[in-house]
């Protein structure tokens, strides 16, 4: 093995890395699939979403009712007053919908 020539692990760990660091806010909190967030702007009230998917420093989100899909920069996620924190679905003051438990019930 050359020490000059990269192995394809570390070339792969390396583009992980920074596509880790992209997907990260300011605050140092990765963002995942799946996350709420809540629009601190005052002039929405209380928007809320949920991440989709996140790559490149980007999240796909839709909201609550799956009617609006947005694009959202990771950078803005963080506490100011025009940008998003992630909250967690017990944190939300009018609660986040939660999936029917009919279904896993029913199919015993």
């Amino acid at each position: 093995m050359s020490d000059g020539v990269p192995t394809n692990t570390s070339v792969q760990d390396d583009a992980a890395q920074a596509e880790q660091e992209k997907n990260t806010t300011c605050e140092s909190i990765l963002v995942r699939q799946g996350q709420i967030g809540e629009n601190l702007d005052t002039r929405q009230s209380n928007r809320h979403v949920v991440i989709e998917s996140v790559a490149d420093g980007e999240a796909q989100v839709r909201d609550y009712y799956g009617t609006k899909h947005s694009t959202l920069s990771v950078s803005r996620m963080h506490r100011h007053s025009t940008g998003w924190r992630l909250v967690e679905p017990g944190g939300l003051k009018y609660g986040a919908p939660t999936a029917s438990t009919d279904e896993k019930s029913e199919s015993r």
